[in-house]
């Protein structure tokens, strides 16, 4: 038991201040001894708190059972701290006793917690306590999570000879104790609830199974829909702000109007809208704009354009705002290209046909947030203007620039002057229809030939190594080769490639990178390109082949380009194509099996290009994440 210290009052010896300076060598080894014996010790209990924290949260986070788990408590307690008898009550099983030994259970049973504990609020020793129930023990340890008590120790050491070494053994550890029973306990809870939880979710998967097929399937599409729907309402939140500005405002509460210098504007609207919509019912009308404005967000996402708002049928977006962006006018362009082109597709099969009109300018512009409760992204100046004008002017089917954004691209496409042209508010401006993508005569000759053969060749099966991931990859080549400045004679090369390095799915599924290059072998010399230049052409083909490998800086460009997706937004989309092609020839796989193949690839792949890190990257990270949350779901 432990015994009541009594005070002692110790009264100084004064000595001569000469004598109390002097000690000789003897004292002074004793005085450093009995330190080094302090600190050694000290290092002792740490050690020994250390390797008990260190087993006993391994057994945790190896999902160790609860008895296991409180086996190893108690082996801490009773072997190292030689702590004799000991109760340990939890809070979370009504106070019951979790942990006994070298107690009665008369001596347990007499123990009301809430009558006899709740008192504690601090370590007391039982003496203190003057309750009988506690006689057989020495101190009482609350172990409190907050202001609430989560659980109790009662331990007590035998009289004998080692008493007083014993509980100041104990004393030493008294607060790495209370945190140890607070990590026992609470994970031993945890498991509990998990149980619980698992056992609840195995009782509703049994009377799921119970119910009929057309029950099973009527809840399985309703589940794939709110799941959607889920899915959707994220990304809409996610896209209110551009990242850097919601950055910014979750930061400091608000957001500081910038100026930028270059910046290329993109405006559309369709012709005829108005009098094509007054025949068509309201839900209808709202469901043929918003398919096609999230195809336009999924485009604007593609060539880092920020998406700025939708005013009735008119789209308006910008390169270069809030993220500096060197290549906008090229950008806009490919982007508007695109966006005409998925509405000549998708007039295929819609019921409604839409004409659309294009304006393109370049120029500063001053961009910020607007609004108090409904944040708004916006931009103002000039260049806004004019290139509401560009669109104004347009026709249908084609992309209308003004001089300025003419000039940034008249190296990459053949332009049409239309002349000096009146606009509202601007006077007379000079304008340019966008034509056809410049290179060398060899280089669309290749370009020609091989997208026809693509169109016609590629099986109906390749829902993603389609005509359209080729297009997707040779955008993605040459940007990053404008940005990494690679040479002219290196791009073109990189540009033929891009279109080639798909063509052997024309023949083959299985080593078709092997067989672009013989098609390439075979056919370039007749366009004019040399061995030499060939051979080039057939390892940018080749780097491709996954796990890619390239050795050189134009081949580490065309990895990246090929791989684009996995950084966009698109992602998800585009991964379910090739999830329905490989299912197409013969590939089993469930859903769950698809998500964990897609996680581990994304986190296995690296980007090699400065470009692509930068630029995506970090929405790569965000694709795990949200791989993960769904492989949660199923």
């Amino acid at each position: 038991m432990v015994k009541p210290v009594c005070p002692c009052i110790f009264f100084p010896t004064f000595v001569p201040l000469f004598s109390s300076l002097k000690v000789n060598d003897h004292d002074l080894n004793d005085i450093i001894e009995k330190k080094t014996a302090r600190l050694k010790d000290r290092i002792q209990v740490k050690d020994l708190q250390l390797k008990a924290m260190m087993d006993i949260t391994s057994a945790i986070n190896m999902n160790y059972s609860t008895l296991d788990i409180l086996e190893k408590y108690r082996a801490f307690v009773q072997d190292q701290l030689k702590i004799d008898r000991l109760v340990l009550f939890a809070k979370y099983a009504k106070w019951r006793c979790l942990l006994e030994y070298g107690v009665s259970e008369n001596e347990i049973n007499s123990i009301d917690v809430e009558q006899h504990l709740l008192q504690f609020n601090e370590n007391t020793p039982v003496n203190a306590a003057e309750n009988p129930v506690f006689k057989p023990f020495d101190m009482v340890v609350p172990v409190f999570r907050g202001d609430r008590p989560l659980a109790y120790l009662i331990f007590g050491d035998d009289d004998d000879e080692s008493e007083s070494a014993a509980i100041s053994n104990v004393v030493k550890h008294l607060n790495f104790l209370q945190l140890l029973t607070n990590i026992v306990v609470s994970a031993i809870e945890n498991q509990r609830l998990s149980k619980d939880i698992l056992r609840r979710e195995q009782e509703r998967r049994r009377m799921m199974e119970k119910q009929n097929e057309i029950l099973e399937q009527q809840v399985a599409e309703r589940t794939k829909e709110l799941r959607h729907e889920k899915e959707l309402s994220e990304h809409l939140l996610h896209n209110i702000l551009p990242q850097s500005v919601a950055d910014e405002l979750k930061a400091k509460g608000s957001t500081v109007p910038k100026r930028y210098d270059e910046v290329s504007i993109l405006f559309t609207d369709f012709k005829g809208f108005t009098s094509t919509s007054s025949g068509i019912q309201p839900q209808v009308l709202i469901n043929e704009l918003n398919d096609i404005f999230r195809a336009f967000d999924r485009i604007m996402d593609k060539y880092d354009m920020e998406k700025i708002k939708t005013i009735g049928d008119a789209y308006m977006a910008a390169c270069g705002v809030p993220r500096i962006n060197d290549l906008h006018p090229l950008q806009c362009v490919r982007a508007a290209h695109e966006m005409l082109a998925f509405l000549e597709e998708r007039a295929k099969t819609a019921e409604f046909q839409w004409k659309m009109r294009v304006g393109i300018n370049s120029g500063p512009l001053i961009a910020g947030v607007v609004g108090t409760k409904k944040f708004t992204f916006d931009i103002w100046g000039d260049t806004v203007n004019t290139a509401s004008r560009m669109e104004s002017n347009g026709e249908a089917g084609r992309i209308n620039v003004s001089e300025r954004t003419y000039d940034l691209i008249k190296p990459f496409y053949e332009c049409e002057y239309r002349g000096k042209l009146a606009a509202k508010g601007k006077g007379e401006i000079d304008m340019y229809f966008v034509g056809e993508e410049k290179g060398t005569d060899r280089f669309l000759a290749v370009k020609q030939w091989i997208s026809g053969k693509l169109k016609t060749e590629l099986p109906a099966h390749l829902s993603y190594h389609g005509f359209h991931h080729t297009l997707d990859v040779y955008f993605a080549a040459f940007n990053i080769g404008l940005r990494e400045k690679i040479s002219e004679e290196d791009l073109e090369l990189l540009r033929t490639a891009a279109l080639l390095h798909d063509s052997g799915f024309t023949k083959v599924y299985k080593g078709h990178e092997e067989v672009g290059c013989e098609l390439a072998k075979e056919n370039l010399p007749g366009f004019g390109f040399l061995p030499g230049e060939i051979e080039k052409i057939c390892g940018l083909i080749m780097a491709t082949k996954v796990p890619q490998n390239p050795q050189n800086p134009v081949e580490e460009i065309i990895c990246d380009a090929d791989l684009d997706y996995l950084g966009r937004e698109d992602f998800w989309i585009i991964g379910q194509t090739l999830f329905q092609e490989l299912t197409a020839i013969g590939a089993k796989l469930t859903e769950k099996e698809w998500i964990q193949l897609q996680i581990k690839f994304l986190e296995n792949h690296r980007y090699f290009t400065k470009t692509s890190s930068d630029l995506r990257a970090p929405e790569k990270k965000n694709q795990v994440d949200k791989l993960k949350e769904k492989l949660s779901i199923l």
